[in-house]
């Protein structure tokens, strides 16, 4: 399948830029690679706060934004989460890293609750044929296991991170 138009953001490289799925260009403040891990911050997305962190965790297939304003994390100034949990794929070529939203997200109140939502849009997606069954199955096995183990951890994405993290998804 080629890329779903509005659904793949993309991460230069060696440059500090991207480019969202609305294909618009933003600025990248830090890009950080490590074994399992991509993290990056950039300016804020909307008023209340001043920039977004991501961390991307490939092997789990999931992507996690957390709102920062000036260095300290802060609630969603709207919805009041603690962290946007996106399921994603991820891949590279040469040039950039690719991100594409897998339409089920979670929205994780940190130590109190979570919320799973956008199940319609992942079923609307998988009934006009827009993602394979392979990929059907790997989103929705993705979501089992990061809300098992987000529950495990006492419903707290910081535990989550200091469990889990890159390397230990299989443990």
């Amino acid at each position: 399948m080629g890329l779903r138009l509005g659904r793949v953001q993309l991460i230069h490289k060696r440059e500090d830029r991207g480019i969202d799925r609305s294909n618009e260009p933003f600025v990248i403040d830090r890009l950080t690679r490590k074994p399992g891990l991509i993290s990056m911050q950039r300016p804020s997305l909307e008023a209340g706060y001043s920039h977004q962190l991501r961390e991307i965790y490939p092997q789990w297939g999931i992507g996690v934004s957390t709102c920062l304003d000036d260095g300290v994390q802060v609630k969603h100034p709207r919805l009041r989460f603690d962290h946007y949990i996106d399921l994603v794929k991820v891949w590279e070529d040469q040039e950039y890293i690719y991100v594409e939203d897998m339409y089920v997200d979670i929205l994780v109140y940190e130590r109190s609750y979570y919320h799973v939502i956008d199940l319609e849009e992942f079923g609307e997606a998988l009934f006009l044929r827009q993602m394979s069954i392979v990929e059907a199955k790997r989103v929705m096995e993705n979501t089992q296991k990061f809300v098992d183990a987000l529950k495990r951890s006492r419903l707290s994405y910081a535990v989550w991170k200091q469990k889990y993290g890159a390397y230990r998804r299989n443990r």
